[in-house]
């Protein structure tokens, strides 16, 4: 092999991360940077040419690192709260619990910690006297007083260096490492370190002979008028390198997902309407013929709110409709049975389902056709975890027209799941408050290798319908959102949906068979 071309090529940080490895062939990159004043970054780039050019090798090794916690500090200047303890004993013989706070003057913190350690070290033993209990030492607590334990001296040991690497510990000191993070005192931080090996290609290199030069990187208009330029030496370019992807500004991915639904909706004839973020207990829940006692409106379900303390109620006749929906019943129906209350209709909640926006649109047009939908934020007090949040997504849509039946309802799911790009489908009776008949819609997810529900559906009640004037078919359906934005993400935890994660926002594709590429390579 030629080695002079290979010389040529470098340039000057090549060359002096080459130089630095003369004569010693291996070094940590952190003793590179301290002999040639270059930067990590620098000397990295540098490191990464040079192997690719098979002068270098770039070794890789995990290694862990204790340094002391705020807590750890103040322990190692006033030593272990048991060792404090254990010093007032030996003076006392033995001590009452209260006394011996007093004496110590420790925080009843330090004290749980300080008689817990004293018993699993064997250090003291706690007595019962009748209605006294004290704190006695034990022999072996005697022994040790002027002895340091393993665990002391691994504090001291890393108060005295500031961080120590796990694996220059002694031996016996290593196994309390563990001791020490679990109370707290230490942390543990894992670091990747890297050497470079010099190759006999690179030591040729260096045999051969090479020197820093440095290099112009832009040739300037005062190089070409000077004539500089033409005893100067030019960076070379290799165009083979690899460059940081760059991801332009878009939507969130979520956002996509919704709009993706909207297309599809709107593209079925769907109007588009807006949910109100406050809404009264009436429109909520009333008017749904869902009864003032049922469990899901408690307050551990929705989230009320104190101000305003009342909202304002529809028309004193709608209102009457819906108490005798409730109170006696409609179109043979028994109702609830119980006596209506416009005192907790009037009750302000955050709105909790987007039922109540198609509701009352349909309320103020009860004349068909209507074809509408609603894609907006709810909000329940639920327990926030992988699958659940306080705040949500939801889509609803209804379609009220003359002589609508389950069929109809079915074609509709099919043609809205097939535009959504499911290809499996079926459907599975099912019960919801306000629509019977009802049933659920499952997708087949080829990833997984599972049904996964995604939608609900159902005729509206004639308890819901007769209240607000409507004698027509309603056919009502509900997307369940966040489980299908997570199915289109690949998200395993429905938290993520709403993740400000950069990294992920940035690199993340959506639809991820159709995405343009990032620009750059990577």
């Amino acid at each position: 092999m030629d080695i002079d071309p290979t010389a040529q090529d470098l340039d000057v940080h090549e060359v002096k991360t080459l130089l630095a490895l003369k004569g010693g062939e291996r070094a940590p990159v952190k003793k590179i940077e301290e002999s040639t004043g270059l930067d990590h970054s620098a000397v990295m780039r540098a490191a990464l040419r040079l192997s690719q050019r098979g002068l270098i090798k770039i070794e890789e090794s995990e290694a862990l690192t204790i340094r002391l916690t705020p807590e750890g500090e103040a322990d190692s200047t006033k030593g272990l709260p048991e060792r404090r303890m254990l010093r007032i004993l030996a003076e006392r013989g033995e001590c009452s619990l209260d006394e011996l706070q007093k004496v110590a003057q420790m925080s009843p913190g330090e004290v749980r910690i300080a008689l817990g350690w004293l018993r699993r070290k064997e250090w003291a033993e706690i007595l019962r006297e009748g209605n006294r209990v004290f704190l006695k030492i034990t022999e072996k607590g005697k022994v040790n007083l002027h002895e340091e334990s393993d665990d002391e001296k691994l504090l001291k040991t890393v108060s005295k260096w500031g961080e120590a690497e796990v694996r220059k510990l002694p031996q016996d000191l290593r196994s309390e490492v563990g001791t020490l993070k679990r109370r707290g005192l230490v942390e543990v931080v894992e670091r990747v370190e890297r050497s470079l090996i010099l190759t006999d290609l690179g030591k040729r290199v260096l045999e051969a002979g090479v020197t820093p030069t440095e290099e112009i990187s832009e040739l300037t208009h005062e190089l070409l008028v000077t004539g500089r330029w033409k005893n100067t030496k030019f960076k070379r370019y290799d165009l083979s390198l690899g460059v940081p992807p760059i991801y332009p500004a878009k939507i969130h991915p979520h956002q996509k997902v919704i709009e993706e639904i909207r297309d599809v909706l709107i593209g079925m004839g769907f109007v588009e309407i807006k949910s109100r973020i406050v809404e009264s207990e009436f429109w909520n829940f009333d008017i749904l013929f869902q009864a003032q006692d049922h469990p899901a409106r408690e307050v551990h379900s929705n989230l009320s709110l104190s101000k305003p303390a009342r909202t304002k109620l529809p028309s004193p006749e709608l209102v009457r409709r819906v108490a005798k929906a409730h109170e006696k019943g409609v179109a043979g129906s028994t109702g609830w049975g119980y006596k209506f209350s416009t005192e907790i209709s009037r009750k302000p909640v955050l709105c909790s389902q987007t039922t109540v926006a198609t509701v009352r649109y349909l309320t103020s047009r009860p004349k068909p056709p209507v074809k509408i939908f609603c894609i907006d934020r709810v909000y329940r007090h639920e327990k926030i975890d992988y699958k659940h949040l306080a705040e949500f997504y939801q889509c609803e849509g209804i379609v009220m027209d003359r002589g609508l039946t389950l069929r109809n309802m079915l074609g509709y799911l099919r043609q809205i799941v097939t535009n959504l790009g499911f290809e499996k489908m079926r459907f599975r009776p099912g019960f919801f408050p306000f629509t019977e008949p009802s049933v659920e819609a499952d997708v087949f997810n080829e990833e997984r290798r599972e049904w996964i529900e995604i939608l609900g559906a159902g005729l509206f009640r004639p308890e819901l319908l007769r209240p607000i004037g409507i004698r027509y078919p309603v056919l009502a359906w509900g997307i369940g959102l966040s489980r299908l934005v997570m199915m289109r993400l690949g998200l395993d935890d429905i938290r993520d949906i709403f993740s400000n994660d950069l990294e992920w926002l940035a690199s993340s594709r959506y639809p991820p068979t159709h995405a343009p590429e990032p620009l750059g390579v990577e």
